[in-house]
């Protein structure tokens, strides 16, 4: 698990297929480990939310029906995902802070007016017109989890939203780190990398 100092604190950062079921002993692992005074997760405030008044009528857009779909190919699958359930579950046991530190749904609305054109939303939408027949290359989850992601972000403008979520969970986490001696950062596997050399860049 990498580690990032921050003057007195440190982060650690744990990479997680999100959808994954397995996920969910990995993050009860580090914890358990780490015992962090923080858990920083990687979705949207709109998302946690959404995570803790979760029912099985939970409706799921189609783009991310889809995901799970493939994903199940190289494993159990489950919703909410289970890194995610988990980390609130037991962050609630033990009355550990849980924060949300990508852009939430306001901001991501700004990203994609500021960012995606007319065209490109027309080809990002044929994208998914293609989705039900697309086949995967991927020998395992961790490899699908990128095809996938290049998938999507192949038009240049969803590619720079993704960037600017990458710098938005890279700014909170250095504010994290100013509050908390002890932070986990739980960041879905395909923007682990780039979360972590903007920190470093910051």
């Amino acid at each position: 698990m990498k580690e990032v100092r921050i003057e007195k604190s440190v982060i650690h950062f744990l990479p997680v297929i999100h959808g994954l079921t397995e996920e969910g002993k990995k993050v009860e692992k580090a914890i358990n480990e780490i015992r962090p005074d923080c858990v920083a997760v990687g979705i949207s405030e709109e998302d946690v939310e959404a995570i803790k008044k979760y029912d099985s009528q939970l409706e799921m857009p189609p783009q991310y029906e889809y995901y799970l779909l493939y994903l199940s190919n190289y494993g159990k699958v489950s919703v909410p995902p289970a890194d995610i359930k988990k980390a609130y579950e037991i962050c609630n046991e033990k009355n550990i802070e849980m924060h949300p530190i990508d852009v939430n749904d306001d901001e991501y609305a700004d990203l994609l007016i500021k960012n995606v054109s007319i065209i490109s939303l027309i080809r990002q939408s044929r994208k998914m017109k293609k989705l039900r027949n697309k086949k995967f290359k991927a020998k395992n989850a961790r490899e699908f989890v990128f095809e996938w992601d290049d998938f999507m972000t192949s038009i240049k403008a969803f590619k720079k939203i993704e960037m600017a979520r990458e710098r938005k969970m890279a700014e909170e986490l250095k504010k994290l780190a100013r509050k908390y001696k002890r932070v986990l950062a739980i960041i879905p596997l395909e923007r682990y990398e780039g979360v972590l050399n903007r920190l470093e860049k910051i």
